[in-house]
């Protein structure tokens, strides 16, 4: 090839990886700040106590509370990593290569199990079995919760032991990253990424889903009469609502989820395959793309809450009308005079 080709090749690549490097930037520009702004509401809407004794609103409250590590973590970090040059302060630390690593695979697993577990417990909560209704409880969701989060941090427990600060041959500069050429580890990892984070919570999304729906239907169909009535009425409309946010969060991490799928495995089959300067900045650059866009449901997952439910719409107008009534109705202290003793004194009282 000659050596015009190789400077248009070069230049080609550097375009496209500068076009990522904006990408990255812009997007997290965009999400940051509403997503921060809609986890805190999140997590204040599920913790009442309309809400709060519902067990799926415990995992959606996980959810939010591990989105909130998401967006303030774990997309400032990437931003940080890939949007800017030699700014990835991975690269200088072994401590912080290990520990920054496990946290950002560890956050984007616990978004989708999560949501895994509420699939899961609105199956249960659905069933007609008494039995399996039984496991859908908060007692149940409290042991469940901690209960992922330990397993994803031992699932991931590999990631400290091999990444290392190694050095990119090409541009001799440090970068936080398994060491050596792509070999055992790094195809290992790739395809532990695709069955780990992007099939299995994506096919468990979708069963349980339309398990679910399968047994709404049945219900229906049924029209058993309940024994008391009103607790049943607020209960079965509390449990309509969980299911139609939970339907679009599995709507979404399902796309996103199966699309960060392909790509891993698109990335994983050419691993070891030769590679020009173009074809790796294009490749990074649509795994920049994917990876970012994988993070719509953990990062925006409040505006997905507000769409589809209109209990939720509630529980935050609520709180518009507790802030509107403290601004405009402030507590004010009235004096009140009356005239007490033979003497004509004057005494006051404050309310």
């Amino acid at each position: 090839m000659s050596s015009s080709a190789v400077s248009s090749l070069l230049l080609e690549a550097n375009n496209l990886n500068y076009i990522a490097m904006m990408f990255i930037r812009c997007y997290c520009y965009i999400v940051i700040p509403p997503g921060t702004l809609g986890h805190l509401l999140s997590i204040y809407v599920f913790t009442r106590r309309s809400l709060l004794s519902n067990p799926c609103s415990r995992y959606f409250l996980a959810a939010s509370i591990i989105g909130l590590l998401h967006t303030c973590y774990v997309l400032p970090m990437r931003m940080i990593q890939s949007a800017f040059v030699d700014t990835d302060p991975g690269a200088h630390s072994v401590v912080f290569c290990k520990i920054t690593w496990l946290l950002l695979n560890s956050l984007r697993g616990l978004g989708f199990w999560f949501i895994v577990c509420a699939c899961a417990d609105r199956y249960l909560c659905s069933s007609r079995s008494i039995n399996m209704r039984a496991w859908s409880s908060v007692r149940v969701a409290n042991r469940v919760i901690p209960l992922i989060i330990l397993i994803i941090l031992v699932a991931y427990s590999h990631v400290p032991v091999f990444f290392e600060i190694d050095i990119i041959p090409a541009t001799q500069k440090p970068i936080c990253y398994p060491p050596g050429p792509p070999g055992t580890y790094r195809i290992v990892l790739s395809y532990f990424n695709l069955i780990f984070l992007g099939l299995s919570p994506s096919l468990a999304m979708l069963m349980f889903g339309l398990l679910t729906l399968r047994n709404v239907e049945r219900a229906k169909r049924l029209r058993v009469v309940p024994t008391t009535e009103t607790i049943n009425i607020t209960n079965r409309t509390t449990n309509t609502h969980m299911l139609r946010m939970l339907l679009v969060q599995v709507l979404v991490y399902c796309i996103t989820g199966l699309t960060f799928s392909v790509a891993l495995i698109i990335t994983a089959i050419n691993a070891s395959a030769p590679k020009n300067a173009f074809q790796v900045a294009q490749e990074n650059m649509i795994n920049a793309a994917v990876g970012m866009l994988s993070t719509v449901g953990p990062c925006l997952s409040f505006y997905l809450f507000t769409l589809s439910s209109g209990l939720f719409r509630k529980e935050l107008k609520k709180l518009y009308e507790k802030i509107h009534r403290a601004e405009n109705h402030p507590q004010q202290i009235t004096i009140q005079t009356t005239n007490t003793g033979h003497d004509g004194t004057i005494r006051s009282r404050l309310q």
